[in-house]
């Protein structure tokens, strides 16, 4: 894990009926159930994330055309990281609790974002801090 989130790159195992995305075995164990889901797309130059959460950990499937970035902050503080990727394409993002993170569509295309944790969200538990901000118009 680098610093407090990992990615794990997902093939499309598209097979002529459109996209597919499996998620691995050690990404499941890691989070070890999930007790939160939600489902988010992120408009071209739109930023999604800039918190953290105390208490649990979050495992984030991206799904994009186009761009979109990624940056996030170990817990306890540190340099920041930044990783983008373009084309089309998914991953996982494994993110640690109390690692600050974001994302942004950098590109014209979608990105989706399916985000799982094992906690319930609560606004007493996370804490927003601005990594990335939105590209003006």
């Amino acid at each position: 894990m680098s610093a407090g989130l990992e990615i794990v790159p997902l093939p499309d195992r598209d097979d002529g009926r459109g996209a597919a995305f499996h998620f691995d075995a050690e990404t499941l164990r890691w989070l070890a159930g999930v007790a939160d889901v939600h489902v988010v797309e992120i408009a071209p130059g739109k930023v999604r994330g800039n918190h953290r959460h105390r208490a649990r950990r979050e495992v984030a499937f991206v799904r994009y055309r186009g761009a979109v970035e990624v940056a996030w902050q170990a817990p306890g503080g540190g340099p920041i990281e930044r990783r983008t990727f373009e084309g089309h394409g998914g991953f996982l993002a494994r993110i640690e609790s109390g690692t600050l993170h974001a994302f942004r569509n950098s590109g014209a295309g979608r990105v989706e974002v399916v985000s799982m944790s094992n906690g319930r969200f609560d606004h007493a538990e996370t804490e927003y801090a601005t990594l990335l901000t939105e590209a003006r118009a």
